[in-house]
C-alpha cells in the first residue's frame, strides 16, 4: 500500500512544496488504496508531426554536428570522460549510438574536470576540443583529440595534447571559427591567474591543433545581465555565418543561476577578425529564460535533416533553482533581417514543437488509454498532453503497458513522457519488457512533478501489434505519453518529400543531369558535386514507398528510356507523366546508411554503369546485386 501522494491532490501539497522550496520533491500525505485497474491499452495512436521538447532528460555543454554521412553525432559534459553519441535524427540522440572515445590520465594535467567537449571534421580528420584540469580549477586548460578515420567511432583517438596561446592561461569551452581558407579558436578565459571574469578571446590556428597568434580579447563581461554574478561570465562561444556576417553567440551570467542567458557579437567576413574593433556587442540578451524554462544557455547550431531548417540545441536548468542540474532541448529558429539569428523564446514545455524538418513522424499513445494495474489511476493534470496523466505507480506490482503497432519489424526508439518527484532527488527506474520477454532497465530523472522529461529507450519490435509494459522497480515516477519513432530516417519505407543530393557510394560523385541541359532527354550520369541545381533532386512520394525525382533545375523527372526493362537501359530525364518508369523504390540497403533505388516497371537499380568511378559515367538500369555502384546516399544538399 503506497504510503505518500503525487504532486496532485490538495492544498497541502501547494503548501508543503512552498515549504520545501524549488527543488525536485516528494509530497507527503496519506496513503490511498492500490485500486487501479485497466484493461484498456489497446488504443488508435495519433500520428504526430511535432515532440515534446526535451532531447535529453540529463546533461549540459550540448554539442551537435550533422555530417555528410547522414548522422547528428552529438556529445555533452560527462565530467570523467569523452563520449558521443549519434543518431539518425536530432530528436533520437538521446536513444542514439554511444561510444566513449577518450578515457584522461588517472593523474596530472587533464586528468579531471573534462568539461565541454565537441567534435569537428576538419581537413578529412576528426577533432574534439574540450577542456581539463588535475582537480584544481585554475588549472582548467583547452585539449585537442585526432581520428583520421572516416567513422569517428572507428580508428583510433589520439591526444594531440594541450592547444593554447603564449600565455598559457585558463582556458574552457573552446571552438572553431573558419571562415575560407582561415581557421581560428574561440575560447573563454581568463585574463590572468584570478578568476574574476571570464573574457572571450579569439586566435589565428596554423593546425586544427596549434594556436599560432597572440590572443585577442573579443567580449568582456560589461552590461548588467553579464555582470549579475562572481565571477562575471562570458563563455560557451559558438558561431554561425549567414551573407557574410559573423555571429558570435556566448553564454553570460553563472551557469548556476536562473540568469544564465545568451548574448551576441558580430563581426563582418572579410574585416580583421583579431582586431577588437571589428566585433560589436549587441546590448541585450539574444535568448533568456521564458515559459517557465529558466537558464537557457552553452548552445550549439545545427540544421533539420533535410537542411531546411536551423535549429538550436541547448541545455536549461531542469527546475527553477536547480544550478548545474539541467536537461537538453532543441528548436528551430528564424533570421532577422541584419542576419543575426532570431532565437525567439524558450518553447513552451508543455505545448508540442513541429519536428525537424525530414525527420518521420511518430505514433504517439496516452498513458491514461494504456492498460495498468495493481494502484496506478488518471489522475487530471493540466500540465499533460490531453489535460491527464497516469499516477500512484507505487508498489512493485505497479504497472503500466502500452499496446503499440508498427508497420515493420525493426529497431524503434521509445520515448516517454514522464515526471519523478521523489524526495531526495533520486532517478526512479522502472522495468520495460517488451511483448512479455525479459526486462531491461528504464530510467526517468528527477526534475519535480509535472516538470516533464523524456526519457528513451531503443527496441525491437514486431511488424503489427507489440506490449510495452513499464513495471515501477525504485522510485517514483508519472506517465504522461508515449511516443515511438523509427530509429532508422525511414517512416514506415517513407523518407520526408524535399530536395536532396544523391551521392555514389563507390565513387562519392553525384546524379547529374550532363551538361545541366533542360532538355527532353538528356542523359543522367555521375559528377564531382559542385552544388549545382542539375545535381539536386526533389523528392515526391506518391505512396508505398515510391518516389519521383524531379531535377531541381529542370523540374523533369528521372526517368528509364522509353520505359525500357532490358538490362543497362540509360537513365534520362524527361517531363514527368506518372508513367512506372518514372518512379522509383526507395528503400535501405543493409550498411543502414544507404538507398537502392528501383525502377517500378522493371524493379531494377539505378546503377552507375561498369562500376565507373570517372566524372561522367553513364548512368543505368542493372539488376540489383548489392554493389557500391548501386547505393545512394540520400543528403541535404
Amino acid at each position: 500500500m503506497g504510503t505518500r501522494m503525487h504532486a496532485r491532490t490538495v492544498a497541502l501539497t501547494l503548501l508543503a512544496l512552498t515549504l520545501w522550496g524549488c527543488g525536485p520533491q516528494e509530497p507527503r500525505t496519506e496513503g490511498l488504496p492500490d485500486t487501479g485497474t485497466s484493461e484498456a491499452g489497446l488504443e488508435r495512436p495519433l500520428t504526430m508531426a511535432g515532440f515534446y521538447n526535451v532531447i535529453m532528460q540529463d546533461g549540459a555543454d550540448p554539442w551537435v554536428y550533422q555530417h555528410t554521412d547522414g548522422y547528428y553525432y552529438f556529445t555533452k559534459t560527462t565530467g570523467g570522460d569523452v563520449s558521443l553519441w549519434r543518431s539518425r535524427t536530432l530528436t533520437g540522440v538521446d536513444a542514439g549510438e554511444r561510444k566513449t572515445i577518450w578515457f584522461p590520465p588517472a593523474s596530472g594535467p587533464g586528468s579531471k574536470g573534462l568539461w565541454a567537449p565537441e567534435l569537428h571534421y576538419l581537413d578529412g580528420k576528426w577533432y574534439v576540443y574540450y577542456a581539463a584540469d588535475d582537480g584544481n580549477n585554475a588549472n582548467h586548460r583547452m585539449y585537442v583529440l585526432e581520428n583520421a578515420s572516416a567513422d569517428p567511432f572507428q580508428g583510433t583517438w589520439t591526444s594531440k595534447g594541450q592547444i593554447t596561446d603564449s600565455t598559457n592561461r585558463w582556458a574552457i569551452d573552446g571552438t572553431v571559427l573558419v571562415v575560407g581558407a582561415e581557421k581560428y579558436f574561440v575560447w573563454s578565459g581568463w585574463e590572468g591567474t584570478v578568476n574574476d571574469k571570464q573574457h572571450l578571446y579569439i586566435a589565428r590556428m596554423s593546425s586544427p591543433w596549434t594556436v599560432s597568434s597572440a590572443r585577442v580579447r573579443i567580449s568582456t563581461p560589461t552590461h548588467a545581465w553579464e555582470t549579475n554574478t562572481s565571477p562575471q561570465v562570458n563563455e560557451g562561444p559558438q558561431v554561425i555565418v549567414r551573407n557574410g556576417v559573423i555571429s558570435l553567440v556566448y553564454s553570460a551570467s553563472g551557469s548556476w543561476t536562473d540568469n544564465y542567458c545568451l548574448g551576441l557579437i558580430t563581426a563582418r567576413v572579410g574585416t580583421d577578425l583579431l582586431n577588437p574593433a571589428s566585433w560589436t556587442k549587441r546590448s541585450t540578451p539574444l535568448f533568456r529564460s521564458g515559459n517557465g524554462l529558466y537558464g537557457p544557455g552553452h548552445h550549439s547550431f545545427t540544421k533539420s535533416m533535410d537542411g531546411t531548417e536551423d535549429w538550436i540545441v541547448y541545455h536549461t536548468a531542469r527546475w527553477q533553482g536547480a544550478g548545474w542540474t539541467r536537461n537538453i532541448r532543441a528548436q528551430r529558429f528564424t533570421w532577422s533581417a541584419d542576419n543575426t539569428p532570431n532565437l525567439g523564446v524558450p518553447a513552451n514545455p508543455n505545448q508540442p514543437i513541429p519536428l525537424p524538418s525530414g525527420e518521420p513522424s511518430r505514433s504517439h499513445y496516452e498513458a491514461e488509454r494504456a492498460a495498468f494495474a495493481n494502484g496506478p489511476r488518471v489522475v487530471a493534470e493540466t500540465t499533460a498532453a490531453e489535460g491527464s496523466k497516469l499516477s500512484y505507480i507505487d508498489t512493485t506490482a505497479s504497472y503500466v503497458q502500452f499496446t503499440v503497432s508498427v508497420p515493420r519489424a525493426g529497431e524503434y526508439i521509445v520515448a516517454a513522457r514522464t515526471g519523478n518527484g521523489t524526495s531526495g532527488g533520486p532517478w526512479a527506474v522502472h522495468t520495460l519488457s517488451i511483448n512479455g520477454g525479459p526486462g531491461s532497465d528504464f530510467f526517468i530523472a528527477n526534475s519535480g512533478w509535472n516538470q516533464w522529461g523524456n526519457a528513451t529507450a531503443r527496441v525491437q519490435l514486431l511488424a503489427g501489434n507489440n506490449t510495452l509494459r513499464f513495471t515501477k522497480k525504485e522510485h517514483y515516477a508519472e506517465f504522461d505519453s508515449i511516443d515511438v519513432f523509427p530509429v532508422n530516417t525511414l517512416a514506415g519505407g517513407v523518407i520526408a518529400d524535399g530536395t536532396y543530393r544523391l551521392i555514389s557510394k563507390l565513387s562519392g560523385k553525384a546524379l547529374d543531369v550532363g551538361g545541366c541541359s533542360a532538355a527532353d532527354g538528356a542523359d543522367v550520369i555521375q559528377w564531382s558535386y559542385t552544388g549545382g541545381e542539375c545535381q539536386k533532386w526533389r523528392l515526391q512520394h506518391l505512396g508505398a514507398g515510391y518516389y519521383a525525382l524531379l531535377a531541381a533545375h529542370s523540374g523533369k523527372a528521372l526517368d528509364v528510356a522509353g520505359c525500357s526493362a532490358a538490362d543497362g537501359s540509360d537513365v534520362i530525364q524527361w517531363p514527368y507523366s506518372g508513367a512506372s518508369c518514372q518512379q522509383w523504390l526507395l528503400e535501405r540497403t543493409d550498411d543502414g546508411v544507404s538507398f537502392r533505388l528501383l525502377a517500378r516497371h522493371s524493379g531494377k537499380a539505378l546503377d552507375v554503369g561498369g562500376c565507373s568511378t570517372a566524372d561522367g559515367a553513364d548512368v543505368i538500369q542493372w539488376p540489383y546485386s548489392g554493389a557500391n555502384c548501386q547505393r545512394w546516399y540520400i543528403q541535404a544538399p
